[in-house]
């Protein structure tokens, strides 16, 4: 890294980079790479200080309310204030930009990492008296419009600013890591990484100026002179590459890497053994009574059974449970669920427990004795969500409780893995553990869950099986998850589903690209969960129904062919292969699951990877690389027979593996909602 000084311009040189600073404002210019030009109008940081933005860029709206899932607002305003520049303060590898903003001394930090231009902010209160700082905004201003999308997340599709009303942002649905432009002849990838908090993420125009948004909900009461670090913005400008590509390259050079040493492989089933969330629990078996029904679902093809939570709870919800260590009796004794786990690995299936590491009622001994993992609010009060306390992941007596919970049912009940509720953390702590502060117990909380509870299966000797409730894909978990908790598609499925009967070419032309560009910009191998109902989705949020009543019968088994045969773990909800078992009438599916399945474990086998192909129709079309050769997927999500042209798309010899269909030429026509392979020669 050089810095060179012209005028009234300072530049920041890498190998890749340049980057051009105003040295009377302080303000970022331009980027350089190659023969490409990022035109840009500076990095405005904000921050909610005492009730309102120091700036006044964006409404203030407290987080000290907000429930788990809740993201800082983004709603801009206009006619923001500035930071006042004081100067730049060169160093070997950075370059700090200073300002005083309100109250505050900030500096912004520039460096080099990984082919990007990386850039962190560093807080300081330079009052006299404790600040109330909550919100803090990173907002980049680009001097061009943009065609823009956020690769992994919802909404999904293009948004060119020049079609968006002035000051009204599109904000993602989940916490979101990069948004990817086209600008001009190349593109941007603008990354945000907060190892320590949740953030939001919006883009929006001001008629003239693009601006894009990563806000941390940051919460802390800044003590005089502390300092306070938040943050890392990544500039990756892109000439001729994929960008998409280059996303996971970035998220691979910065250390984020996803674990390969577990199991990624299968297909799961979730359960209880009193039934399902929408029917209200009504069968009432005990572990080793229900431990009968494995059989049927091995012959079905499931490879793991993912348990709600069996341990100890009051009458109501099994996730609110009391202490994890003891089984609920309405449930058996721990030889019932010995012998269901043993009856499980006989027929060659995984066993997954739920973990719900939240914390219990506030009465409950758990929570009485072990009152420094319970969050606080600001008056010394309890944190209370779900009527249970939000306990403090960071605690490390917690943790390490958490290893021996994890450890000792793999000692007692052979149990193979852990799906874990509530793992991107809870309510902020304003009593935190050591140096944390009180917004620590969001992403960096809930990593520290997810390690333990892996660890807690290593260290009794299991291939880790991991499966945190984080539904926001972001890299901070690829260390700690075997599968990743595939929300994001089937948010992305909601949002799509007002197109599928009435415009199927378009649903199947949006989800191609969406899958597409999520498979390009994460981990090869990084396993998404798949499914199109769990037990919140059919019960009470979002569709709040089984897949077969929003959709249609046929429709669904289409899109669970889709799910099963792109790359990724399907899962599928108790009930899905028989109404009944949830209290309803209708067709029993379990043998289009079983032939669904035994053909994904035939033709697909452990592949991880897939190539998209675009048909313009409403088949759905991709290529999944296998052992010595490939195979062509088609499904086709329309009530009439469609037809792909293998001439078209440059696919050579076909030869049918299964499926419904008719040849003639190079034209494959598929029957209504059927699926079809072939070998490609």
């Amino acid at each position: 890294m050089r810095i060179e000084k012209t005028g009234s311009k300072l530049k920041l040189v890498s190998d890749s980079l340049i980057c051009t600073f105003d040295l009377g404002t302080g303000t970022l210019e331009s980027i350089e790479k190659g023969s490409y030009k990022l035109p840009l109008k500076g990095i405005t940081v904000d921050v909610g200080c005492d009730g309102d933005y120091i700036l006044d860029s964006l409404v203030f709206d407290s987080m000290l309310d907000k429930r788990t899932w809740e993201l800082p607002l983004i709603a801009p305003k206009q006619g923001r204030s500035a930071a006042v520049f004081t100067g730049f303060e060169e160093g070997a590898d950075r370059l700090i930009a200073s300002y005083t903003l309100g109250p505050l001394d900030l500096r912004l930090v520039y460096s080099f990492a990984a082919g990007t231009l990386k850039v962190h902010a560093e807080l300081v209160n330079r009052t006299e008296k404790e600040l109330w700082l909550n919100g803090l905004a990173f907002i980049t201003g680009l001097e061009s419009d943009a065609v823009f999308d956020f690769p992994t997340n919802v909404p999904c599709g293009e948004f060119d600013t020049r079609a968006l009303e002035p000051y009204k942002p599109v904000i993602t649905g989940l916490v979101n890591s990069c948004v990817h432009s086209v600008i001009g002849t190349g593109h941007l990838n603008l990354a945000f990484i907060d190892p320590i908090e949740k953030w939001s993420c919006g883009v929006w125009t001001t008629g003239t100026i693009t601006e894009y948004a990563y806000v941390p909900n940051l919460e802390v009461m800044a003590k005089p002179g502390e300092p306070i670090v938040c943050g890392d913005l990544y500039f990756q400008p892109v000439e001729e590459e994929n960008p998409y590509i280059k996303i996971r390259e970035l998220y691979e050079d910065l250390g984020y890497k996803a674990a390969d040493d577990g199991i990624r492989e299968g297909i799961m089933y979730s359960c209880h053994p009193h039934g399902t969330m929408d029917s209200n629990f009504p069968l009432r078996f005990k572990m080793n009574e229900y431990a009968e029904y494995l059989p049927k679902l091995k012959d079905m093809g499931i490879d793991h059974v993912w348990l709600l939570p069996i341990f100890d709870h009051p009458d109501g919800n099994c996730y609110h449970s009391s202490d994890q260590a003891i089984i609920d009796k309405r449930y058996g004794t721990d030889e019932d669920v010995r012998y269901f786990v043993d009856r499980a690995h006989e027929l060659g299936m995984t066993v997954l427990f739920d973990y719900v590491p939240h914390g219990p009622a506030k009465h409950q001994p758990l929570a009485v004795n072990n009152p420094d993992w319970c969050s606080r609010k600001q008056d010394g009060s309890l944190q209370i969500e779900w009527e249970c306390v939000s306990f403090d992941y960071n605690n490390p007596e917690y943790q390490e409780y958490t290893v021996n919970l994890a450890y000792d049912h793999v000692k007692r009940f052979g149990v193979d893995g852990a799906r874990i509720d509530c793992a991107m953390g809870g309510l902020s702590n304003w009593r935190p553990y050591g140096d944390n502060r009180p917004s620590a117990n969001g992403v960096k909380a809930g990593v520290s869950i997810s390690k333990a509870v892996r660890d807690g299966f290593i260290k009794g000797g299991k291939k880790p099986f991991n499966l945190p409730e984080n539904f926001h894909p972001i890299p901070n978990y690829y260390p700690y998850t075997d599968v990743f908790y595939g929300m994001n598609l089937y948010r992305v499925l909601c949002e799509l589903d007002r197109l599928i009967h009435d415009h199927p070419a378009e649903y199947v032309k949006k989800l191609t690209s969406w899958l597409e560009k999520e498979y390009l910009s994460t981990p090869v191998g990084y396993t998404k969960m798949r499914f199109l109902g769990n037990h919140d989705t059919v019960s009470w949020v979002w569709q709040s129904a089984r897949a077969t009543d929003y959709y249609g019968v046929e429709t669904a088994k289409a899109l669970w062919a889709v799910i099963t045969l792109i790359d990724g773990m399907p899962m599928i909800y108790q009930g899905d292969e028989d109404p009944a078992i949830y209290l309803k009438e209708g067709p029993v599916l379990r043998d289009f699951f079983k032939k669904l399945f035994a053909d994904r474990k035939e033709y697909i086998g452990d592949s991880k990877e897939i190539e998209y192909i675009y048909t313009d129709t409403p088949v759905m079309a991709f290529i999944r690389p296998v052992e010595g050769g490939k195979r062509l997927v088609l499904v086709n999500l329309s009530k009439e027979s469609c037809t792909f042209d293998a001439d078209r798309h440059n696919i050579g010899r076909l030869k049918l593996l299964t499926g419904k269909v008719t040849l003639e030429a190079s034209m494959i026509s598929v029957e209504p909602y059927s699926y079809a392979i072939f070998d490609l020669a």
